[in-house]
């Protein structure tokens, strides 16, 4: 049933242009969608090709292509409306309106998300109150999406390998296998084996897969579970394409593991995809333990990801689940963080003014947080999501956590009676930092994470990204207990730097200077001051000394920058070394 034109603000809007600006906004949805399919379809080639710095470029584009539609149908909106372009009955109308047409799409909470993002560029409100946006009661009342329609069955009838077999010959560069019987049967053994451990001596019924692969980096990811009876597991089979073939590098078959490949610290899979709800409601059966905003982030809709973020925060408040607190840690110089205690999400605010010895201004620490969130990630540094705007009641701030906010942030606060909107602000996956984990675990874990911390920095120089300030508390360890860098003030490109060794001392009173005796250029980097960050106590100091020395010498890192310049994509396994099949039965 059409709106009546009596309902149109003020008379000044007729219906005929509400629906017709309605109409174009999700056609510019429509077209962004058709864009992000065609780049995503790229992936495929990219992986038959092994053109992996291609496939890195499309990973980038694809990123930028939101934020690019929305600006275009904005823009259009402020010249076709004129200066009523912002007015709150307009888009009251509007948001009825789309709702309407917006609700025959295929994926029509992804369409929701992208009509807020254009009335958000466009309008100035926030909270439910305004009638504006669309809200949790919009998306719940969505219909549910069949998991099933997601999945391709192969039913086990006999031995394990001669499906395996099947599944890998269905896939769509099988010819290019350098051995499918002999991956089929490492497969296989692996799957007998992981099989025996979980579930004794039950027999697998079927295999389900998502008939279509997950890529990213240079891997592709075949994604399925196990149907034993009435209980499932999941599956993971990572695919490599190496000098002789495409071979399975490894088998994954527990939550945990299959979450490490999914984690919040690797960039974004390219998977053609028709209901990405369908494949998110799957993915939960794999890692129930995964929130549901990650899950629709690492597939790619990494805005429709901060909508459900913002549904689980807001459902956390409404609940009455704690109050909003400092979080634990050193306090930093650059970021106040705080966090609600149910919730494992911290935000990030940039302060008004930064402590000494920091040098860097605002627009430099959002710039950084933007180059995070296009480069690749290896695993090492956590994503973070950019707000605006965010409005809660005053009352769900503990005492003292709003006195401090107004005092070294005042720039990103609003505050206006019983409500706090939060102009600005970043939200990461909430992770212990590494000094106080050190403090807390075991001597054996203490280690463990002593090393990885050392083998993060590492990943993060061979993937080009140089971290800056390598203070333990800019470094936290996730519940799986790796090692991720999370502080991106002073982080930029490794080929950016110039690392040198520091001069000789002239004389002795050059020794005995606070100050340098020699000139030092504003991105000079000189490795061997890194012991004053990279010395840890006793034994820990001992074992990272031992298998990390060579980050204090200027050959490591002039040795990363050659490989960056040279354009080599490194590899980076969302999993075990352990977990490989054994290669040497390939040579």
């Amino acid at each position: 049933m059409e709106e009546s034109s009596d309902s149109v603000p003020d008379g000044i809007f007729r219906h005929g242009q509400v629906v017709e600006t309605a109409e174009a906004i999700l056609a510019v949805y429509d077209a962004y969608q058709a864009q992000f399919g065609l780049v995503t379809r790229r992936a495929a080639a990219r992986f038959i090709q092994r053109d992996w710095r291609g496939g890195q470029q499309d990973a980038m584009e694809r990123l930028t292509l939101y934020r690019q539609f929305v600006n275009w149908v904005a823009q259009d909106l402020k010249r076709s409306l004129g200066p009523g372009h912002s007015d709150l009955q307009l888009w009251q109308a509007l948001r009825t309106q789309y709702a309407r047409i917006a609700s025959s799409q295929e994926n029509p909470e992804l369409a929701l998300t992208y009509f807020n993002s254009v009335a958000r560029q466009l309008v100035r409100v926030s909270g439910p109150a305004s009638g504006v946006y669309f809200e949790d009661a919009d998306f719940r009342a969505l219909p549910a999406a069949p998991v099933e329609q997601v999945l391709r069955t192969y039913v086990v009838r006999g031995r394990i390998e001669g499906v395996i077999g099947q599944l890998l010959r269905d896939l769509p560069f099988a010819p290019l296998f350098r051995d499918l019987e002999l991956d089929a049967r490492l497969t296989a053994d692996a799957l007998a084996e992981e099989l025996k451990r979980q579930c004794g001596d039950r027999s697998l019924d079927a295999i389900e897969v998502v008939p279509v692969l997950f890529y990213r980096n240079k891997g592709a990811y075949l994604i399925g579970r196990l149907r034993i009876g009435g209980t499932y597991l999941p599956l993971v089979l990572p695919l490599v394409h190496g000098d002789h073939g495409v071979e399975v590098d490894a088998v994954l078959a527990t939550s945990d593991e299959v979450s490490i490949v999914f984690s919040f610290t690797r960039s974004y899979f390219q998977v053609e995809l028709e209901r990405p709800r369908s494949m998110v409601d799957f993915l939960l059966t794999l890692m129930p333990q995964k929130p549901v905003d990650e899950l629709y982030t690492s597939l790619g809709y990494h805005k429709h990801g901060k909508t459900e973020l913002v549904r689980t925060l807001l459902r956390h408040l409404e609940k009455g689940d704690g109050h909003f607190e400092l979080a634990p840690g050193d306090k930093g110089l650059v970021m106040s963080v705080f966090a609600l205690p149910s919730l494992n999400v911290v935000f990030k605010v940039i302060r008004d003014h930064f402590g000494a010895p920091k040098t860097t201004t605002r627009q430099e620490v959002m710039n950084r947080y933007h180059l995070v969130f296009l480069r690749d990630r290896v695993g090492r540094l956590a994503d973070a999501q950019e707000f605006e705007d965010l409005e809660f009641a005053r009352e769900r701030f503990a005492p003292g956590l709003l006195e401090e906010l107004e005092d070294v942030a005042a720039s990103s606060l609003l505050v206006e009676g019983d409500r706090v909107r939060v102009r600005h602000l970043y939200t990461e996956r909430r992770v212990t930092p590494l000094n106080l984990y050190l403090r807390e675990a075991s001597a054996e874990d203490a280690v463990e994470a002593a090393l990885d911390y050392g083998q993060a920095i590492k990943d993060l120089a061979a993937a080009n990204i140089f971290t800056g300030d390598m203070l333990l508390k800019n470094f936290g360890v996730t519940r799986h207990g790796r090692v991720i860098f999370y502080d991106y003030d002073e982080l930029c490109l490794l080929t950016e730097c110039n690392f040198r060794e520091i001069p000789r001392a002239r004389t002795v009173e050059d020794e005995l200077s606070a100050e340098p005796w020699f000139s030092v250029g504003e991105r000079d980097v000189f490795p061997e001051e890194f012991r004053a960050f990279l010395t840890l106590p006793g034994a820990l100091g001992e074992a990272f000394m031992r298998a990390h020395a060579d980050l204090l010498s200027v050959e490591f890192w002039r040795r990363m920058q050659e490989l960056a310049r040279a354009g080599e994509v490194i590899d980076f396994f969302p999993y075990r070394p352990s977990r490989r099949l054994l290669h040497s039965s390939r040579a």
